[in-house]
C-alpha cells in the first residue's frame, strides 16, 4: 500500500510539472514604458504627488497578438533579461492575468490593454480620486 501511494505522488508530480511546461510560451517583447515615478497618489492644488513606486508597461508580442501587461516592482527592479527585442517565457492564467518568467522565479502581472490609454495628464487639473497613470 505505501509503495502503490509513493508511486501515485510520483505520477502527480511529473504530470504536474509537465503540464506546467506546457502552459509556458515564448513572448517577444516589443516595448517597455516605465512610469519611475509611479502614479499620481493625489493633488495639491494643480500639482501631482507621485507615489514613487515605480511600474513598467512592457508590449508583448505572442502567437499573433500584442499584450500591454503591467509589470509592478516594490523596489523599482526591472529584470535585466528583459530587453527589447528579447523573448521571455509566459504564462497566461485566466482574464487579465499573465506571469513573466524571470529566470526560475514566475513574476505576476496584470493585462492592460484596454485601460493603458487612460492616463491622466501631470500638467493639467486634478482628475478623479485614488491613484492615475501619467502621461508621459
Amino acid at each position: 500500500m505505501k509503495q502503490s501511494s509513493v508511486s501515485i505522488l510520483i505520477l502527480l508530480s511529473v504530470s504536474t510539472l509537465i503540464f506546467a511546461a506546457e502552459d509556458n510560451r515564448m513572448a517577444k517583447i516589443v516595448s517597455v514604458k516605465e512610469y519611475d515615478q509611479g502614479r499620481i497618489a493625489y493633488w495639491e492644488g494643480r500639482v501631482p504627488i507621485y507615489d514613487h513606486r515605480p511600474f513598467y508597461d512592457i508590449t508583448l508580442s505572442l502567437g499573433p497578438g500584442k499584450y500591454v501587461v503591467r509589470y509592478e516592482s516594490p523596489t523599482g527592479h526591472y529584470p535585466s533579461t528583459w530587453k527589447v527585442g528579447s523573448e521571455i517565457k509566459v504564462r497566461l492564467q485566466g482574464k487579465g492575468k499573465i506571469y513573466l518568467l524571470d529566470g526560475a522565479k514566475e513574476v505576476r502581472a496584470e493585462v492592460v490593454n484596454a485601460r493603458a490609454q487612460e492616463c491622466v495628464s501631470s500638467s493639467g487639473p486634478p482628475v478623479g480620486a485614488g491613484p492615475q497613470v501619467p502621461c508621459e
